[in-house]
C-alpha cells in the first residue's frame, strides 16, 4: 500500500499548473507562437493531476488496488514530467515537434516545482 499524501500530492500539482511564471503565464506559451514542449508538457502535467483528481480518497485510504494504482500511475507521470522539464539532450524538444537546437527553458521556479512532485 502507498502511503502518498493524496492532498499534498494534490496541492504540489496544483502549485505547478496554477504558478504564476509556470506554464500558460511562460513567455514561450503566449500565441500564435506556442512552444510545443511548453504546452505537450503543460498538457501532460494537467492530465496527470486530472487522473488524480478522480481518484476516491477513501478507497484510497481503504487500500483500494484501483486507487493504489491510479495513485502510482498519477506518480510514474510526474516523475517523467521531472525528467523531461530537466532534459538536457534535445530528445524531449524532437518529440514534441520543436527545434532541439531552441528547447524550451522552464526556468529554476518550474524546475524546482516539477522536483517537488517526485519528493
Amino acid at each position: 500500500m502507498s502511503n502518498t499524501d493524496l492532498q499534498d500530492l494534490n496541492a504540489k500539482m496544483q502549485a505547478l499548473i496554477e504558478h504564476n511564471s509556470a506554464f500558460e503565464s511562460h513567455p514561450q506559451c503566449k500565441p500564435p507562437n506556442t512552444h510545443p514542449t511548453i504546452f505537450f508538457l503543460y498538457d501532460f502535467i494537467r492530465n496527470s493531476h486530472n487522473q488524480l483528481k478522480a481518484v476516491d480518497a477513501a478507497k484510497y485510504a481503504a487500500g483500494d488496488n484501483g486507487a493504489q494504482t491510479a495513485v502510482g500511475e498519477v506518480e510514474g507521470r510526474n516523475g517523467f514530467a521531472n525528467i523531461l522539464i530537466n532534459d538536457t539532450t534535445g530528445k524531449l524538444s524532437m518529440m514534441t515537434g520543436a527545434d532541439p537546437s531552441n528547447p524550451a527553458d522552464f526556468g529554476p521556479e518550474i524546475k524546482a516545482k516539477a522536483l517537488a512532485l517526485t519528493q
